[in-house]
């Protein structure tokens, strides 16, 4: 008994030595100098007062902004400069198509002049002399092309069709940004929970270390159990490292999107992880594609598109047509001497030109705009095709997620008991350090995957609205429980 309690006592000094020395991340004093526990209770008191959001600020070197959710998207849907682009194409769009209306609308004009005429002039064969007047001349002129040959009629159903598909485009920039501020986020999360899982796993591999060659100078280990703990202490560093980096991406990412300083640094309010309850448990894929035929705002833009094309090829057609025109002119003439009069003038006029260049011309651009009509058809059922293999991989994920966040909460209980067993079976003289060590690692894998699958699952069923043309902020807000 005595031995072994100095192998505790010689342990923990080694132990607070090492880890000052070789942990890649500096600890507090207290953690250091406190002797006075066993070695199980000495790491959990450090790991049970890890504050993980200042830990994740000293070691990005910036302050952080907490957030949730419901914030991010509330920020993203109010700065995000794809809508805001979208949007003000949208806006023109509209004055476009307001702009092929006023075609509809007569021509007004008014013209005048004054003219001051002295001299000489010949009237009646007489040569008058000292003549000196001043002529003037209002005129009020009404015109109107009555539809330019129904030219004018298929241009405003052309920017009618443009106008709803860049609407179409506004509204998907918006669906798009939703999902991806509910991805961001929650990669986020997983990060900040991984780097919490292992940093704890950090502290454990270098205790075990510690123990490793404490046990080994005792006589009482190998060197193969200390070089195993080096090996898994080094992993540790690497798992931590990693999660570090994943965290400031997926900041980085997020601010982006959120149209937010690119560098600011989130901190998710959450340090733990729910499941999302976003798709009923009914819904078949075959669901999600009749939602999708319906909704999906960038299907309906490319349905817009084609009507647009086709109204365009309609106006190239009406080159054929007669274009009748109508002018209306009131003028008043006369001079100062003598009184102003009015006259009136109504006339119509027909233009007729058989098409462009004789009929090449217009012929041509026909057949180019049928052209671009396929190929915006042939874009569409690209389109649709690559939706349904969306919405086949998005339904699989979320099935298998289902299932595995069952298997990966089955594992990490089992996986926890492994180390009971393991810590009891060495305890006791019946067990090797390397059954410790295995049994840990263990469960530092099971609780990521255990995180990962259950934000994983949130991610699929996020993407199954998004490819449904369902997602909307208040689906998302109301599911959100943190």
């Amino acid at each position: 008994m005595r031995i072994l309690y100095l192998i505790l006592i010689s342990f923990i000094f080694s132990f607070c030595a090492a880890f000052s020395k070789e942990a890649l991340f500096d600890l507090p004093i207290e953690f250091q100098n406190d002797l006075n526990c066993e070695v199980s209770k000495f790491c959990k008191k450090y790991i049970d007062d890890i504050d993980i959001e200042n830990f994740i600020q000293n070691e990005i070197k910036n302050d952080y902004v907490v957030v949730s959710l419901d914030e991010c998207i509330d920020i993203t849907l109010k700065n995000n400069f794809d809508i805001d682009l979208k949007n003000h194409d949208y806006k023109s769009s509209k004055y476009e198509y307001q702009n092929a209306l006023s075609k509809f609308l007569p021509v007004l004009n008014t013209t005048s002049y004054i003219a001051n005429y002295s001299g000489q002039i010949l009237v009646g064969g007489v040569l008058r002399d000292a003549f000196h007047e001043t002529a003037l001349s209002i005129n009020f002129k009404a015109e109107h092309r009555l539809f330019d040959g129904g030219q004018q009629i298929f241009e405003a159903k052309a920017k009618k069709y443009f106008e709803r598909s860049k609407k179409n485009a506004y509204n998907y920039s918006i669906s798009q940004s939703l999902y991806y501020c509910v991805k961001y986020y929650y990669e986020m999360l997983l990060a900040k929970i991984s780097i919490e899982i292992y940093l704890k796993n950090l502290i454990e591999r270098n205790a075990q270390l510690s123990l490793a060659q404490n046990l080994e100078n005792s006589g009482f280990g190998t060197k193969f159990d200390v070089i195993r703990a080096k090996n898994e202490t080094a992993q540790a560093k690497l798992s931590l490292l990693k999660a570090l980096t994943d965290f400031r991406l997926s900041q980085t990412r997020l601010a982006n999107l959120m149209g937010i300083k690119v560098e600011t640094a989130l901190m998710p309010f959450e340090n733990d992880i729910k499941p999302l309850n976003l798709v009923l448990e009914t819904q078949k894929i075959e669901d999600f594609y009749d939602l999708a035929i319906n909704n999906r705002e960038d299907l309906k833009e490319l349905k817009n598109l084609i009507s647009y094309e086709k109204q365009v090829k309609n106006t190239y057609v009406t080159e054929f047509m007669p274009k009748p025109l109508v002018d209306f002119q009131q003028q008043f003439q006369g001079t100062l001497s003598t009184s102003i009069k009015p006259n009136y003038i109504l006339a119509g006029y027909l233009y007729w030109e058989p098409g462009k260049n004789c009929f090449m011309g217009t012929i041509t651009k026909i057949k180019a705009q049928k052209e671009k009509i396929m190929a915006k058809k042939l874009e569409y059922e690209i389109k649709l095709r690559n939706l349904k293999e969306g919405i086949v991989n998005s339904y699989t994920q979320y099935l298998f997620n289902i299932k595995k966040m069952d298997v990966t909460k089955t594992r990490l209980e089992y996986s926890l008991e492994s180390v009971k067993l393991a810590m009891l079976r060495f305890n006791n003289g019946k067990g090797i350090l390397l059954d410790v060590i295995e049994a840990q690692s263990e469960v530092t894998q099971a609780r990521v995957e255990n995180v990962s699958a259950i934000i994983k699952y949130n991610i699929s069923q996020a993407d199954l609205l998004f490819n449904s043309g369902t997602i909307t902020r208040d689906i998302i807000i109301s599911n959100y429980k943190p």
